[in-house]
């Protein structure tokens, strides 16, 4: 089972690199802003990016720290990376495919990791956060960014329908509080949280996953008859011919206890 979620996840992301790597949206965002804020990231750290797409968020903190490795289970996604790393003159990017469930690498071998908006993919979180806890150096920081979805589980499991009908490669996006136990459990503190809605039309949204014509009109009509459990997070509205909608996700800065 893992090596087809990966699989899939692999195909889906292969073929839409490029758009990734040319997005604005995953290039900077509110949510880049607050991962930067709440890690404080230090010239002397050596950082590793988990899940890192089309590495936007790995190039962001290789000018803040000594050294950067951009990792993704997509080899497409980091060939994007480093061009976007040359063309900014960047030279202490590395890339490396991995597992974000496996990670490649020993035990306090970092001083900060991050994870912006993979972690709804992870065919194994539990093992995921684990990894992250085991590569950090007792003191180190992780710096967390996914979509959350509502609490009741009814909502929750629509919320994911949707998501799965979009992207195949889906695997569960989860409700705040079940993130931030799940994170706890793994090993970590979590010292700050901020939670950020972020506004999407819909075609522009679909047609980053190369959606299909037939699969656009099975969203459209989840969208027209969301459950009220999910009315305050989609907040669905038809404006100009088309739809926009709202998503919730949480940025969260966390640590491996000193002692640990």
């Amino acid at each position: 089972m893992p090596e087809e979620s990966i699989e899939r996840v692999r195909a889906q992301f292969g073929r839409s690199a490029s758009d990734y790597a040319e997005s604005a949206f995953f290039a900077g965002g509110e949510d880049l802003h607050y991962l930067l804020e709440l890690t404080r990231p230090e010239e002397h750290w050596n950082a590793l990016d988990v899940a890192t797409g089309a590495g936007h968020t790995a190039l962001a903190f290789a000018s803040r720290v000594h050294s950067v490795i951009a990792t993704d289970v997509t080899r497409e996604m980091l060939a994007e990376t480093e061009v976007l790393a040359r063309r900014k003159g960047l030279t202490n990017l590395k890339t490396r495919v991995a597992d974000a469930c496996d990670l490649p690498f020993p035990g306090n071998a970092f001083d900060l990791v991050t994870c912006r908006l993979g972690a709804h993919h992870f065919h194994d979180f539990r093992a995921a956060m684990e990894g992250c806890a085991r590569v950090l150096r007792p003191g180190g920081v992780l710096g967390f960014a996914d979509n959350i979805t509502v609490e009741d589980a009814r909502g929750a499991e629509y919320h994911n329908t949707i998501d799965r009908l979009r992207d195949p490669s889906h695997g569960r996006v989860l409700p705040l509080d079940e993130l931030r136990t799940r994170i706890e459990a793994a090993g970590f503190v979590v010292e700050a949280t901020k939670t950020l809605t972020k506004e999407f039309e819909f075609h522009r949204w679909a047609d980053r996953q190369r959606v299909s014509r037939g699969n656009k009109r099975k969203l459209l009509d989840l969208f027209r008859t969301v459950p009220p459990e999910l009315e305050p997070l989609f907040s669905p509205r038809w404006t100009e011919g088309t739809l926009y909608f709202s998503l919730w996700e949480v940025v969260l800065a966390a640590r491996v206890p000193a002692d640990s």
